[in-house]
């Protein structure tokens, strides 16, 4: 699964232009780091657990598992909505909505 080309988007009139970037490059870097691999701070990323379990149960599983790690290292962003879409071939896209402040 590649989770490196997730879409993040705001809600209409979250933060400076600036603010959203950071937010943006936080998030995807949150997103794109396995938990476990992040020398010191274990607990970051999200759980890949959902690799080897059917494609209807992982994205539910993956979504819970972005809101868990977005609520967990960025406290500055509210998760509005996150959608899960796999294609034919069971690659996995994540579209997060989220909210500063």
């Amino acid at each position: 699964m590649d989770l490196s080309n997730i879409s993040i988007s705001f809600e209409y009139g979250s933060g400076s232009e600036a603010l959203r970037r950071e937010v943006e490059r936080n998030i995807k870097t949150i997103l794109s780091t396995p938990k476990g691999t992040c020398p010191l701070y274990r607990n970051f990323g999200i759980n890949m657990e959902m690799l080897d379990t059917p494609t209807i149960a992982a994205k539910n599983i993956l979504t819970v598992a972005i809101i868990d790690a977005i609520e967990e290292w960025e406290p500055r962003v509210t998760v509005t909505d996150v959608s899960v879409e796999a294609d034919a071939e069971g690659k996995m896209r994540a579209k997060v909505v989220v909210a500063i402040g």
